[in-house]
């Protein structure tokens, strides 16, 4: 039982966690899902239902609701098509993290520990790619998992990195060595992402860029040196981007593979496969609109279209689709589909709240929830982010920090102390 006495270990459990699953996502192997699993069985341990009542808002029950009825929708599916349980694994999980949110309202969420986590993680994957990279001499970086996930992950350290250091640098005696271990956080996680050969990674730092500019365009039009600056460190990322030889060689070949699957119906590249498993989600989605194929029968719905002649047999090789939204499309129909586009829109919406917000580590966390949950949903364009537990536990771990921390933040600025939000009260 949780009690006054011991609500700290419970809170510095959390911190620790936090920090270790920041800390360990792109470089360490097997142990992304251990910090969530910690989490869930904490959240159900302290489990209240009044208090939970008491404490969540409308918004709060907004962000819990929009995860629980993906989890929900895929229960439906599952049973519609006669799917293995298993298929339910990966949806499950955004069950758990609104679960977890339940705790996370009520528990003082260390914002340093978030920071510092991401930063040690973005750091350690810039040194690992560039050791990769200039050392072992491969050609793509992929730390214990495929390029893709590392250079993804890698970026979404780099971006809980920027946060810290946007968190911090208004408040008065802050510290430079603080500021500049988020500084190098940033650098060294989009150093991971660019050595990765990660494109769909590369279209997310525009919006991140573009989601910053606007955050922050009052103090940037009040300080015009402050704008002069940011627009140069963006524009000299691009020029070093773009003359980086695994930038502009990638670049290069997706055009090529591009053209040479429209005028020569070319398959056999990365390219010409994504577009031709797209391909493929359309015409099955057209065929079963609302509750699509089902994951038990994509395989056998695959193979139909190759005898049919209608897409190439070099597909019957994959799993998924390479876009999560016709992956979804095509596997759960029109339900599928309008899941996924909550667990997006939703975020969104709550975090662009509390952009106009003057508090810097609330303004500081909003930014980083729009930009992150944008981010996520240009990964998951080229990529079946949700089609394997990393890229799920990516997803739905993190905004229920940033979450937390606004919250938390708002709680204490309204009356000065900690609220009920993170009160010492029992809490089972």
């Amino acid at each position: 039982m949780f009690i006054a006495s011991n609500h700290s270990i419970l809170s510095s459990s959390i911190a620790v966690a936090i920090f270790f699953y920041l800390a360990t996502l792109a470089i360490v192997p097997a142990v992304y899902g251990y910090a969530p699993a910690f989490l869930l069985l904490a959240a159900l341990g302290c489990w209240r239902t009044r208090e939970i009542a008491m404490v969540m808002n409308g918004r709060d029950r907004v962000f819990a609701l929009a995860f629980l009825l993906y989890g929900m929708v895929y229960v439906v599916l599952t049973l519609w098509h006669q799917d293995n349980m298993s298929s339910f694994d990966r949806p499950s999980r955004f069950v758990a993290a609104a679960i977890i949110l339940t705790m996370l309202l009520r528990v003082p969420v260390t914002a340093r520990a978030v920071f510092a986590g991401a930063a040690i993680g973005a750091i350690a994957s810039g040194v690992f790619a560039v050791y990769e990279v200039f050392v072992s001499g491969v050609a793509r970086v992929s730390s214990f998992d495929n390029a893709i996930y590392f250079g993804n992950g890698a970026l979404i350290l780099a971006l809980v990195s920027l946060t810290g250091l946007f968190a911090e640098l208004p408040k008065p005696g802050r510290r430079r060595s603080l500021l500049l271990f988020y500084g190098l956080g940033a650098v060294g996680g989009v150093a991971a992402l660019l050595l990765s050969g990660t494109r769909g990674g590369w279209l997310a730092l525009p919006v991140i860029a573009l989601v910053g500019l606007w955050a922050y365009r009052g103090v940037l039009i009040r300080r015009p040196r402050l704008l002069a600056l940011a627009l140069v460190i963006i524009a000299t990322l691009g020029v070093v981007a773009g003359n980086m030889k695994i930038v502009s060689d990638r670049v290069d070949v997706a055009m090529s593979e591009a053209r040479s699957y429209f005028t020569e119906h070319r398959v056999g590249t990365s390219v010409g496969l994504r577009l031709e498993m797209w391909k493929a989600g359309a015409l099955m989605f057209s065929a079963h609109p609302v509750t699509g194929v089902g994951e038990s029968q994509f395989h056998s719905e695959l193979q139909s279209l190759v005898a049919d002649g209608k897409i190439d047999g070099g597909l019957l090789t994959f799993r998924h689709l390479h876009n999560q939204f016709v992956d979804h499309a095509a596997k759960g129909g029109l339900l599928a589909l309008a899941a996924l586009l909550l667990v997006f829109v939703v975020p969104v919406m709550l975090f662009w709240r509390y952009l106009s917000s003057t508090e810097p580590t609330i303004k500081a966390c909003a930014f980083a929830g729009v930009a992150f949950t944008l981010s996520f949903v240009v990964f998951c364009l080229t990529q079946g982010m949700f089609s394997r537990n990393l890229g799920v536990m990516m997803y739905v771990i993190l905004p229920l920090f940033l979450w937390a921390i606004i919250r938390q933040s708002e709680a204490e600025d309204a009356d000065g102390q900690s609220s009920a939000l993170v009160s010492s009260r029992r809490l089972v």
